[in-house]
């Protein structure tokens, strides 16, 4: 990890971010933002958060369908793999994750990482509609940046389609694609090529009408729900905003977090959620930086716990956990 130069250049990143997140804050109003807290609000937020995770748990159940899976154990996995991506660079814990359904539940760790590319891509595409739904409702968003979501959000439908079409036809779709690309030389690089297979093998498990409609529900539960968890943060800290300034802020955010940054996305997430406030809903820099604090510690926190939880309800120890680890980079 430390030989890892996108580990270092996410460290630059992130320094970079708080640097300007900080940048004229006043510490004696940021202390008082964070001091103004009613806890109370955790009570809700907390039950929020979770019916929004359960959507998560679903989904991913969703996705190896036919093959059923056990909820406490795909609940299990996902808990492990989020807390790796916490501590570690590079989303890690995904892949860890992924390995971890395959040996609990006996089934390919191909299909079960095809399964996690689906899902990561299904929140992508879920995160650009919230935002470009979003966005017909915040008056001061740029007219440009209205244009650019709802740009984005077809093309990213469009390449759903695309991908599910592919999915009925892979060998000739993959055949036909290594034509069209050709021409250019960094397209023809192998390990492109596996993960473009793995995609659609993912997407095989959506040929029919039902496990689509339950995976976008799914997905769709899980966010929405989520906008909600960012607006009662909201009530905690006594910011009298509309329920889009929580939205806009979970999409940008959401988005924001792809550029390499140390784990955790600090720093990125930080500086994005409270540029996000203090451009478009005029709120103070301190006020802004202390929600964005709040509201990425939040979840961040209830995360670290369920992998606990989890680690501890399969048995696994971390010297475990780091072996799994170097066996999914070595492969």
């Amino acid at each position: 990890m430390l030989k890892s130069a996108r580990f270092w250049i996410g460290l630059v990143v992130s320094a970079v971010c708080l640097y300007f997140a900080f940048q004229g804050i006043q510490f004696d109003k940021l202390i008082a933002a964070l001091g103004s807290i009613d806890y109370l609000w955790f009570v809700p937020a907390s039950i929020v958060f979770l019916l929004s995770y359960v959507g998560r748990v679903l989904r991913w159940q969703l996705l190896f369908s036919p093959q059923k899976m056990r909820f406490a154990k795909v609940f299990n996995a996902l808990n492990i793999g989020y807390l790796l991506s916490n501590v570690l660079p590079a989303r890690l814990g995904d892949v860890v994750r992924a390995y971890l359904i395959g040996e609990i539940e006996n089934v390919s760790k191909a299909r079960a990482l095809s399964t996690v590319v689906v899902e990561r891509l299904s929140d992508g595409l879920t995160v650009v509609l919230v935002l470009a739904v979003t966005a017909l409702f915040v008056p001061n968003i740029p007219t440009e940046a209205r244009q650019g979501a709802m740009v984005v959000a077809a093309t990213g439908i469009g390449g759903l389609v695309f991908l599910l079409l592919i999915s009925f036809q892979k060998e000739r779709g993959l055949a036909l694609l290594r034509r069209l690309t050709a021409p250019i030389p960094f397209l023809q690089h192998p390990r492109l090529w596996r993960a473009l297979e793995s995609l659609i093998d993912g997407f095989a498990v959506l040929r029919s009408p039902r496990p689509i409609i339950a995976v976008v529900f799914c997905s769709l539960w899980a966010w929405i729900v989520g906008g909600a968890v960012y607006w009662v943060v909201m009530q905690a800290m006594g910011m009298t905003l509309p329920i889009t300034a929580a939205f806009l802020v979970m999409t940008v955010t959401s988005l924001v977090v792809v550029v390499p940054s140390s784990p955790g996305y600090i720093g990125v997430y930080h500086y994005a959620a409270q540029l996000t406030l203090t451009s478009v809903f005029a709120v103070d820099k301190e006020s802004a930086l202390s929600y964005a604090v709040v509201v990425h510690a939040f979840p961040y926190l209830w995360l670290i716990a369920l992998g606990i939880y989890s680690m501890g309800q399969e048995g696994l120890t971390y010297q475990r956990l780091q072996s799994i680890q170097t066996d999914t980079e070595e492969n």
